[in-house]
């Protein structure tokens, strides 16, 4: 038997990212590494990534085949399918191990991985529950999906009672877990190990050849001198960014100019976002540049001088700590957002921040940013590094986590 089958043993799910693009998993995963576990990822092959295994970093990576579900329908469907599909290989992976010490964890959405947190924890094997979105809140503010919401709310209640451990990126997640279901929960915020992210692989041009595809840092590289606005992250329907857009017409209308827009990410909302702002005589000013990969986000936010954080007034939104306002916040770029409660928390008043939830308030947030002194802007990003620095960054938290959930530990 070597040495490898018999350590110790971790277990990550996720179903709706691969890794290493999911920032999340994958500086967990290399967490539990350096403590001295073996780690497997399990997660979906989508956005140019193929099925299949590899190993990266030390860390062995299994993408199953899936799809992007757009629609109630079609989305139930995705969410079926790779509940199955990932609940099948951790079962292998986990049964490859040759060692009592095991761990899974299971990073949602969706919650429909909970009969292979059962079968876990019948096999003695530690169970921990990654709370990264609030499904049940999510589905009753979509159309198209409220109707299932008790069904949501069972499998969601089914994931925390299960559970050894339960984790969350956000006080106000850990506020409503506490609140309805008696139960305790750990947060871990959401933040980038930078030094250790891998290159990301080559696009898959055989497949993706439209304007969607994997942008790379030299197309990056390419803008005016003008203040670049950027907005980063998946664009669906709660996201906002046909409001950013409305924003950005609004700031047009003003007479404000000497800006223009990014926007880096995919999802199901960009096909109307793009023909929202074509609508909207936009399409001079605002640049779409698809999804990136990690080498290529960092080039991103290298030339970016702003972050725009457009999401809505909507439940869900409430509970969310954005990875857009923690990576802007990592790299001293100003932000400019709505008074969301968890990001209102994250930047503790270090941001260009709305002074009510409409698009005309929004707008009044970037054209502040817009003419503020350079000084100023640089003070307020400043403030908000320290802030991250010293609560939000993955070094503060990593220890935590570690203790928590490693099945190197006791």
């Amino acid at each position: 038997m070597t040495e490898r089958a018999q350590a110790p043993h971790a277990v990550l799910v996720l179903l709706n990212l691969p890794v290493p693009d999911d920032q999340r998993a994958w500086s967990q995963a290399l967490a539990l590494r350096d403590d001295g576990a073996r780690v497997t990822v399990v997660c979906p092959a989508i956005r140019g990534r193929r099925p299949g295994s590899e190993r990266i970093d030390g860390i062995d990576v299994v993408r199953f085949r899936s799809f992007e579900g757009q629609g109630p329908l079609a989305t139930a469907a995705e969410g079926l399918w790779t509940a199955s599909a990932a609940a099948a290989a951790a079962r292998r992976a986990l049964g490859r191990s040759r060692t009592t010490r095991r761990m899974l964890q299971i990073g949602n959405p969706p919650d429909l991985l909970f009969p292979l947190a059962w079968w876990a924890r019948r096999n003695g094997i530690r169970t921990v529950y990654d709370q990264r979105d609030v499904v049940p809140v999510l589905a009753a503010s979509r159309a198209g999906f409220s109707r299932l919401t008790p069904l949501f709310l069972a499998a969601e209640h089914r994931m925390i009672t299960t559970a050894d451990v339960v984790l969350t990126p956000s006080e106000e997640q850990r506020a409503r877990i506490l609140r309805r279901y008696g139960r305790g929960a750990l947060i871990i915020r959401t933040a980038e190990v930078p030094a250790q992210e891998p290159a990301a692989p080559a696009p898959d041009t055989d497949t993706d050849t439209d304007t969607d595809t994997e942008a790379t840092a030299a197309e990056i590289s390419t803008a005016p001198p003008d203040l670049v606005i950027g907005y980063l992250g998946v664009i669906g329907e709660q996201d906002g960014l046909t409001d950013l857009l409305d924003a950005v017409d609004l700031l047009r209308t003003d007479g404000v100019t000497g800006f223009r827009v990014e926007v880096a990410g995919d999802g199901p909302a960009l096909p109307a976002a793009r023909a929202h702002a074509t609508r909207l005589g936009l399409d001079p000013l605002v640049t779409f540049h698809g999804w990136l990969g990690p080498g290529a986000v960092d080039a991103f936010l290298s030339r970016i001088d702003a972050m725009a954080v457009p999401d809505p007034d909507n439940p869900f939104n409430h509970f969310c700590a954005m990875n857009k306002v923690t990576h802007a916040m990592a790299r001293g770029i100003p932000i400019a957002l709505r008074p969301l409660r968890e990001n209102a928390r994250l930047t503790d008043g270090h941001a260009y921040q709305a002074s009510d939830m409409t698009t005309r308030a929004f707008a009044d947030s970037l054209a502040a940013f817009l003419k503020d002194a350079p000084s100023a802007r640089a003070e307020i990003a400043a403030a908000a590094r320290a802030t991250f620095e010293a609560h939000h960054s993955w070094p503060s938290h990593a220890p935590h986590y570690v203790a928590a959930v490693s099945p190197t530990r006791p």
